[in-house]
């Protein structure tokens, strides 16, 4: 009498592998836009460098230029708010400071 063993995944086996990679496929769909929202917040900042004499402009000025920068990039967490423009002996900060949630499962 010889026994034989089965090799090879049940079907509730192949069920929970199709569900994590159905769940790692949504945590991606909902994080990787988030992040490339973020790099192009941080691009829009480090292009301001080459803006000449972004130190003699007005606040209302650099703010027009982010949000010019937002409107091509279609950024659209970052409002006016968010952005603070401090000017100190020539030298120019510009912060800025949001926050994008979204939720993981819509409820809709």
């Amino acid at each position: 009498m010889t026994s034989t063993k089965q090799q090879g995944m049940t079907g509730i086996g192949w069920l929970i592998v199709l569900a994590l990679i159905g769940f790692f496929v949504m945590l991606a769909l909902r994080i990787v836009p988030i992040e490339i929202e973020s790099y192009k917040v941080r691009s829009a900042l480090e292009k301001l460098h080459q803006v000449p004499q972004i130190t003699k402009m007005s606040k209302k000025e650099v703010t027009r230029i982010l949000q010019d920068q937002f409107s091509i990039e279609d950024v659209d967490s970052v409002e006016n708010e968010n952005i603070s423009v401090v000017k100190e002996k020539g030298v120019m900060v510009i912060k800025i400071e949001y926050e994008n949630r979204k939720p993981f499962i819509d409820p809709y």
